[in-house]
């Protein structure tokens, strides 16, 4: 009899023992899961998030320098554009990347930030024929 309550009294230990090892498990996750929640970054502003200050590509974009040609529209660092491409075979231009970031331009070239899986499509139109800009309004 004495080794049935023996065997009964570790069973139960052991039992305590995996709650307890459960309970501080869930309690230390819950923690970490409401520090994160309460250390979050606050949203950022409709002001702060219009302003583009880097004049680089973000990530996934890289930057493509275009010819302005003769036809110049009046452009700033900041402006989004949409890229078609034009050629001399067909009588419609096809959309490249809609609102592409204008990083920098000067008398001659322009250049934008298009999304990595587009620069293939405009080094291949640049290829065969001309990129034209069509300027996006903003707001």
């Amino acid at each position: 009899m004495a080794y049935l309550l023996a065997r009964m009294r570790m069973w139960a230990a052991h039992h305590r023992l995996a709650w307890w090892l459960a309970a501080g498990t869930l309690a230390l996750v819950t923690g970490l899961a409401v520090d994160a929640a309460a250390s979050a970054p606050p949203c950022p502003t409709s002001d702060s998030a219009s302003i583009d200050d880097r004049p680089a590509p973000r990530s996934g974009e890289r930057a493509i320098a275009l010819d302005r040609g003769s036809n110049r529209l009046p452009l700033v660092p900041g402006d989004r554009v949409d890229l078609y491409a034009v050629d001399d075979l067909s009588s419609s231009g096809r959309l490249l990347v809609g609102a592409a970031r204008v990083l920098d331009l000067d008398d001659e070239t322009v250049t934008v930030a298009v999304p990595r899986r587009d620069v293939a499509g405009v080094t291949t139109a640049r290829r065969w024929g001309d990129v034209a800009l069509a300027l996006v309004p903003q707001g």
